[in-house]
C-alpha cells in the first residue's frame, strides 16, 4: 500500500510541474503577443498628424520693461508681445509631401494685431525647401506648406511661431487642408503603449531567464535529487520488510517497488540542455 502513496504522489508532483510549466509558456506568449500588438498599434495604427499647442502672455518680463528695454516691429515700438506656439508631430510612419495646414485666430473681435508668423523646421531640414506660405484673403488666417514632413525622429519637430502685438494671446486652432491628411491634439497614451510594451518586454525577459536558470539547476540536481529519494524509500522499504509490515514472501519485492517508483518519479530530461551539455 505505502508504494501506492509514494506513487500517487510522485504523479501529483509530476502533473503540478506540467501544470506550471503550461501556464508559464500561456504566459509568456500572451505577454509577447500583447506587446507585439500595443506596439503594433502604436506604430502602425495611427494615421494622424499631431500637435501641441502653447500661449506666452506678457513674453516681455515687466522688470525689464521698467529699465528701459523696448522691441520693436518694422521700426515701431512695440509695449508686450505674446506668443501662440504649435508643436506639429509625423507619428504616422510615413513621409508625407505638400501638406497644407491652416492657423485660424478664433477670437477676431478681440484678437490683438499679428506681428509675425511662421513655421521653423526641424535641424538638417532647409527652411526654404521645406516650408511656403501661401496667401489668404483673411488677415486672421495663416495657412503653409510643408512640403517634406518626414518620420518622426526622436523630439524633432515642426514649430509654428505666431507673434502678437499684446500681453494676452489669442485664442488659435489648427486644421488640415490635404485630402487624406488630418491632425489632431498630441496623444499623450502612445507613450504610456510604449512604455508598457517595454515593461512587457523587459517581464518576460526577465521571467525566460528565471526559468531557463531554474532549469538548468533541476538538469544537474534533479538526478542525483532522485537517486537519494529512490535510496531513501528503498531503505523505508526495508525497515517495513524487517518489521514484518510488508504481506509478501517475494524476495525480490524490494528490487520491484524501487523500480517501480524510480520509474514514476524520475524526471523528465530537458532536451534543450541535453543538447547543449549532453545527456
Amino acid at each position: 500500500m505505502f508504494e501506492s502513496i509514494y506513487i500517487q504522489k510522485a504523479e501529483i508532483m509530476n502533473e503540478y510541474k506540467k501544470q506550471f510549466l503550461g501556464e508559464s509558456v500561456k504566459g509568456i506568449a500572451a505577454a509577447i503577443v500583447g506587446a507585439i500588438i500595443l506596439w503594433a498599434s502604436q506604430q502602425w495604427l495611427v494615421g494622424d498628424l499631431e500637435y501641441q499647442k502653447a500661449y506666452k502672455n506678457s513674453y516681455l518680463y515687466a522688470p525689464l520693461g521698467q529699465q528701459g528695454l523696448t522691441m520693436a516691429f518694422n521700426g515701431k515700438p512695440l509695449k508686450n508681445i505674446s506668443v501662440v506656439e504649435f508643436a506639429i508631430y509625423n507619428r504616422t510612419q510615413k513621409q508625407l509631401n505638400n501638406t497644407d495646414l491652416i492657423f485660424s485666430i478664433n477670437e477676431t473681435e478681440s484678437s490683438p494685431r499679428l506681428v509675425s508668423g511662421g513655421i521653423i523646421t526641424p535641424d538638417g531640414i532647409p527652411q526654404s525647401q521645406a516650408v511656403e506660405e501661401i496667401q489668404t484673403q483673411d488677415p486672421f488666417v495663416k495657412k503653409f506648406r510643408i512640403k517634406i514632413l518626414p518620420k518622426q525622429k526622436k523630439n524633432e519637430y515642426y514649430h509654428a511661431v505666431f507673434v502678437f502685438d499684446g500681453e494676452k494671446a489669442p485664442e488659435m486652432s489648427i486644421i488640415s487642408a490635404s485630402n487624406g491628411i488630418s491632425i489632431i491634439e498630441y496623444q499623450t497614451w502612445k507613450e504610456t503603449v510604449f512604455a508598457i510594451s517595454i515593461l512587457i518586454v523587459i517581464l518576460v525577459f526577465v521571467f525566460i531567464i528565471m526559468v531557463m536558470f531554474f532549469s538548468l539547476i533541476d538538469f544537474f540536481t534533479e538526478p542525483k535529487r532522485h537517486k537519494k529519494n529512490v535510496e531513501r524509500f528503498v531503505n523505508f522499504a526495508e525497515e517495513l520488510k524487517k518489521e514484518g509490515q510488508l504481506d509478501t514472501n517475494d524476495p525480490k519485492v524490494i528490487d520491484d517497488i524501487k523500480t517501480i517508483y524510480a520509474a514514476y518519479t524520475e524526471p523528465k530530461e530537458s532536451k534543450f540542455w541535453s543538447k547543449v551539455f549532453g545527456a
